[in-house]
């Protein structure tokens, strides 16, 4: 048999409210006391310092050396563990629980020599007090709101009746290998790159759940709100999508495996979502690969823009928000290039962060210079060239006057693929910005952009390494400090004739308006006499 482990968690509670009637009042032993024959600072119970009152000397007094409240009570979930045969208390209108400690001698301390405990009585007193040494948690039922808000994850019922959430996998590790424990959140619009790993594409081609884009659809439903989850028959919606195609080995190639899923919610403001689709796209992969890069995207779109042909993503209201995309004028965001297994990724500035990513390029010793030079632009820039960036954040196409130029500094064509083409490298995006508006809810606008890209003759067939930096560079000016504020002394004067006094401070308004219609007064006496 074995013995239960006891558990003593010891709860010490000194109350300060109140006078202490005595320096030694209800404390067995000052353990503040260090210096025999003198008094101790805030030793409250310090026999040296033989004061009545303690606290009328003392700015506090050190733990320990007051005696016990008769009673204090905490909030329960203050409790780690209660292993006591006591419970909380329930007082209050509504009530609230409460663990109460109740002090039947003031002067019990820890000091007080404990009870011995030997073979004959160990049984007795550990008896109200043993129990496993780790309990598991109870299984509470989780409480959902009566319709979403930004950043609750999507909830969905399997055709089993089981509750889960919407997954939009993660890259985790110096890999970027994919995380299907990431939910998607409500409102939240996002996009992920990651990377799927298997050993033998022959064997995973058609068995992989990843790899088929059913898994991401198939007897999935959406919950319109959460509080539908004790109505799932009739609150519910399911994924749809147009791919019905599977993935099939053929030859040494394995067809149809899921490269990119991308998922459209429409919702309806508190009355929930009600509508989800899928979308795929599709690549055919050799069997000799060991991994695929899979970009996973969720967009969220009202269902009175849902028939707009674009939608407009904010980056602030208006000022731009830090950790959210840079909107460019080409209708996306402005885009910085990584390398995600073997292949490239693009993903978006985010404001305020500066990064540094890099990817590679190759050609052949028949491609002409400019096009493997126009190849390099593109990569670096991810797609077509922006000409303008948006000052604010919540800056629309049709809003001509909101947008700043960009300002690009390009390499010139020179050379040959097979002798060596000069080519960017290196794209180093300069951003300015300035904080504007009022010192209380300053907002954060777009200055310039300066793209300057740096150049190198490489040969076209070799290997080489393109980078994207991103800087953002803070130009607000600071305005001088509200009057009244801490850094600025006022000072009254002190009589009537303060301003031919020249050792004085000029501050109060009142009277310095009282002083400028003395000097009108006296210049129109003046011009009245001429």
């Amino acid at each position: 048999m074995v013995l239960a482990r006891v558990l003593l968690i010891v709860v010490a509670l000194w109350g300060q409210a109140g006078p202490v009637r005595g320096a030694s009042s209800g404390v067995t032993i000052c353990s503040c006391d260090l210096s025999p024959g003198n008094c101790d600072l805030n030793c409250c119970c310090d026999p040296d310092c033989s004061l009545s009152d303690p606290t009328s000397v003392f700015s506090s007094c050190l733990p320990g050396s007051t005696k016990a409240e008769s009673l204090v009570c905490l909030y329960s979930w203050l409790i780690f563990r209660n292993n006591t045969p006591y419970t909380t208390t329930l007082v209050g209108s509504p009530p609230t629980q409460l663990f109460c400690v109740l002090s039947a001698d003031a002067s019990l301390n820890y000091f007080v020599t404990p009870q011995t405990v030997n073979a004959s009585n160990f049984q007795s007193i550990s008896e109200p007090y043993k129990g496993p040494s780790f309990s598991a948690a109870s299984q509470s039922v989780p409480v959902f709101s009566s319709f979403y808000k930004a950043g609750d994850p999507v909830l969905t019922v399997s055709a089993s009746n089981a509750l889960n959430v919407l997954r939009q996998p993660a890259p985790v590790g110096a890999q970027n290998l994919c995380s299907d424990n990431s939910p998607a959140k409500f409102l939240l619009s996002s996009s992920t790159v990651c990377l799927r790993l298997f050993s033998n594409l022959t064997d995973s081609c058609e068995k992989d759940l990843s790899l088929d884009p059913a898994y991401y659809y198939q007897d999935i439903a959406v919950l319109k709100v959460p509080a539908g989850v004790s109505g799932q028959g009739a609150r519910t919606v399911q994924i749809t999508s147009p791919v019905t195609d599977r993935p099939i080995l053929l030859g040494d190639q394995c067809n149809n495996v899921v490269s990119q899923v991308t998922y459209t919610v429409l919702y309806n403001g508190t009355q929930g979502i009600s509508s989800v689709s899928v979308d795929f796209t599709l690549s055919n992969v050799s069997i000799t690969s060991t991994s695929i890069q899979q970009n996973t995207t969720v967009l969220y779109k009202s269902i009175t823009s849902a028939a707009s042909s674009s939608v407009q993503t904010r980056s602030g209201n208006p000022g731009y928000l830090t950790g959210y995309p840079v909107l460019s004028n080409n209708g996306n965001l402005l885009l910085l290039r990584s390398l995600v297994g073997e292949s490239c990724s693009y993903s978006p500035v985010q404001f305020g962060i500066n990064a540094v990513s890099g990817c590679t390029i190759s050609g052949t010793a028949q491609d002409s210079c400019s096009s493997f030079q126009a190849r390099a632009y593109q990569i670096l820039l991810g797609g077509n060239a922006p000409e303008s960036l948006a000052i604010y954040g919540n800056v629309t196409a049709a809003q001509s006057g909101y947008w700043t130029q960009i300002i690009y500094q390009n390499c010139s064509s020179q050379g040959t693929c097979s002798s060596g083409c000069l080519i960017p490298v290196l794209l180093n995006m300069q951003i300015m910005w300035a904080q504007v508006g009022l010192l209380s809810n300053p907002q954060a606008q777009l200055l310039g952009g300066y793209f300057l890209y740096t150049c190198q003759s490489v040969k076209c067939q070799d290997l080489t390494v393109l980078q994207t930096q991103v800087s953002f560079t803070d130009l607000t000016r600071r305005g001088p400090a509200p009057r009244g504020s801490r850094g600025i002394t006022d000072r009254d004067p002190v009589d009537f004739f303060f301003p031919f006094q020249t050792n004085k401070a000029v501050t109060n308004p009142r009277s310095l308006l009282l002083y400028l219609a003395l000097y009108c007064w006296l210049i129109m006496q003046v011009v009245r006499s001429v």
